[in-house]
């Protein structure tokens, strides 16, 4: 194999790729495979939950292929100081040699013949989305992924698509996300799987602001993703999801309206005294249009607040957890955040001013015995 790539684009797929290979599968394929054909470079990583294949632009002087320890390669590829790298591969040896400026590094690889393939996809459904409109779904609701193994179903992330209207659902046992868009009709079928937390993460990390299409394809047991050169196929999780929509309140008794960076900002700076992640938590009372936000702790102090807000309904003095309800409030990117509460003791909705038909979330408060 002799090929020549960018070094930019060869960091990035090398990277990319490399990341299929952070589970802790014994089982899982050790390595990336590099595969120069047809003007092309193609870089490969697979486990037993997520294949990853990075395509780039290659001057391809003889075909090939070879696999590679993949943080090696790209920490080998990154530290090269020109602007191409020539890859080559002597027939029958398993070293690759790389080349750029007057460097030279070799690296000791294994034969290509036993990688194991891309899954092949049974496409029961596909579509595409925009990839600032993917995105922006994803941030809107990946912080609600619960990391609780007891509950594996909840560590993925509902996603629902019916009559031109994709759904994705997140929730663990504090919070609940939802967010709907419509989709262009291309005749896909409808369709209702949980896609893994890690393949959403891997998923946010591919995608940008652009309008470029993201490729959509869904099947019996995996789910792809195409952004640009790079293909993601994970497996779906098995088991049925929650209906979120049951702990959905329909009747409150006070109404919030604030802007979120004015909370979130008096949220950051509770969180200077309340320094326990997982417990602390901050008090917020609405009274004759006003909230203030009180937090404290014995070790370090205490702060308070308050400033004039929009509301109607009932007073209302009411404990969270700093951390979620900063999430909550940041998932908010358009207009004023409306917050609903139905007491005390009970769920809170959070939903935009501006679209408040496309995106919810659900934040329970803080109970203190």
């Amino acid at each position: 194999m002799r090929a020549t790539a960018n070094k930019d684009e060869l960091v990035f797929a090398a990277g990319t790729a490399g990341r299929a290979q952070t589970s802790k599968t014994a089982t899982s394929p050790q390595g990336v495979r590099l595969t120069a054909e047809d003007g092309t470079l193609f870089l490969t990583s697979v486990d037993n939950e997520i294949a990853i294949t990075c395509r780039i632009a290659a001057q391809v002087l003889e075909p090939g292929a070879i696999v590679l320890p993949g943080k090696l390669l790209a920490e080998a590829v990154r530290r090269f100081p020109g602007l191409d790298i020539d890859l080559e591969v002597l027939l029958g040896r398993h070293t690759m040699t790389l080349r750029s400026g007057f460097s030279e590094l070799d690296l000791l690889g294994m034969p290509a013949t036993n990688f194991p393939e891309l899954p092949e996809i049974e496409s029961l459904s596909a579509f595409s989305l925009p990839e600032h409109v993917l995105g922006a779904m994803l941030r809107q609701t990946s912080f609600a992924l619960s990391s609780d193994d007891m509950r594996p179903i909840l560590t993925g992330m509902l996603w629902h698509f019916s009559t031109g209207i994709l759904r994705i659902v997140a929730a663990d046992g504090f919070k609940v996300a939802s967010r709907i868009e419509q989709v262009e009709d291309t005749g896909a079928a409808p369709f209702r799987v949980v896609v893994p937390g890690r393949t959403i993460h891997e998923l946010e990390r591919l995608l940008g602001n652009g309008d470029e299409p993201v490729e959509i394809a869904v099947g019996r047991n995996h789910i792809l993703f195409q952004v640009k050169g790079t293909v993601l196929i994970s497996r779906l999780l098995e088991g049925n999801y929650i209906d979120v929509d049951r702990f959905v309140p329909t009747t409150f008794v006070t109404h919030l309206s604030v802007k979120p960076k004015t909370l979130i900002d008096a949220l950051e700076r509770s969180a200077v005294v309340a320094k326990d992640g997982l417990i602390a938590t901050v008090r917020l009372h609405l009274r004759d249009g006003r909230l203030s936000v009180r937090a404290q702790s014995a070790e370090y102090g205490k702060h308070f607040e308050e400033w004039p807000v929009e509301m109607r309904g009932e007073e209302m003095d009411i404990l969270f957890n700093i951390r979620v309800l900063g999430e909550v409030v940041r998932s908010i990117t358009e207009g004023d955040v409306e917050l609903s509460f139905t007491g005390q003791h009970g769920p809170c909705i959070a939903r935009s001013a501006v679209s408040p038909e496309n995106y919810w979330s659900l934040v329970m408060p803080v109970r203190l015995s």
